[in-house]
């Protein structure tokens, strides 16, 4: 993603809140450090906060007038702005997608090789709707064209995901070859558990679980596989064992986004345990992240448990 060393390193390690301090204070000392607005971007996109999401995006704007040739800002801008966006609504969705669009084409215009910029605008195409400038058919050109074959593989199993043909995406991403950029190896990762969720969602457990089982072995230092194989052991009538694996996943990488706590409340209830499932849903309450019927759904089972 950066070609900051420094940067790098706290994406590497999750520490999105240290970025978010060290580029702000980088643009304090000069705005139009292209490396910080991209910092900021990614920061405030790992949390909920309109405001810092907005003043990621006036930091972006003065260095694209700044550094015209800048991919970067344009990036930050247009991944920002839609974030932004959807928090926002349908309407503002609408009203901000031609400009998000020239961002994050612009950026691929200007760094065609960088593949956060391929990506963003491959995501973009595939989840705008047509009247907004989406089109598969454009996301698949950008896919087959990408500079080398595991860009190529990993976005054609993006638009294979969005398209529904989840087989051919769950054999084209679950498997990262050694050597992988690691921006691209994360969104491998990442998509391939959108499979399993996918294919949870439309109730083919055993296929789920065996993709599941394959990325907790492939990522045993990442939160998201177990938590995912923790969905099917509770579809399973497994809660003790879900409960387990959610434990686990809370002190591994990439915890922080997941709700964790949602589910395993439920697990610990589910298997009898009252006191701790109510530590687990006061856990999630306190920190307010969750999905607003998740909250309200919550809230009544600490009301029930008394």
């Amino acid at each position: 993603m950066f070609r900051d060393p420094v940067l790098q390193r706290l994406a590497d390690g999750e520490r999105m809140a240290e970025m978010q301090q060290l580029s702000l204070s980088r643009l304090a000392a000069r705005a139009d450090d292209v490396q910080a607005v991209l910092g900021l971007g990614l920061a405030v996109l790992a949390g909920t906060d309109a405001q810092a999401q907005e003043k990621a995006i006036s930091h972006a704007q003065a260095c694209v007038k700044a550094q015209s040739q800048a991919a970067e800002c344009r990036h930050a801008l247009g991944t920002v702005m839609a974030a932004h966006a959807v928090a926002q609504g349908k309407m503002k969705v609408a009203s901000s997608a031609g400009d998000v669009k020239e961002a994050l084409s612009e950026a691929f215009r200007l760094a065609p090789q960088w593949f956060p910029a391929r990506r963003a605008l491959v995501e973009f195409y595939l989840l705008a709707p047509g009247l907004l400038g989406g089109s598969n058919s454009r996301a698949a050109e950008l896919a087959r064209t990408a500079p080398n074959p595991v860009q190529v593989r990993a976005l054609e199993g993006r638009v294979a995901l969005d398209e529904e043909r989840f087989d051919q995406a769950a054999t084209a991403l679950t498997e990262v070859p050694a050597g992988t950029d690691p921006a691209v190896a994360a969104d491998m990762r990442q998509w391939a558990a959108m499979v399993g969720f996918r294919w949870l969602a439309k109730e083919q457990v055993a296929k789920a679980q065996g993709l599941f089982s394959r990325l907790v072995k492939d990522q045993p230092e990442a939160a998201l596989p177990l938590y995912g194989l923790a969905r099917v052991l509770a579809l399973q009538d497994r809660p003790a064992e879900a409960a387990k694996l959610l434990e686990q996943a809370r002190h591994l990488r990439g915890a922080e986004p997941l709700p964790l706590d949602y589910y395993l409340g439920q697990a610990l209830e589910a298997h009898g345990q009252a006191d701790p499932a109510k530590a687990a849903y006061t856990r999630f309450v306190k920190r307010g992240q969750g999905q607003p019927r998740q909250l309200d759904d919550e809230r009544k089972r600490l009301v029930a448990l008394g």
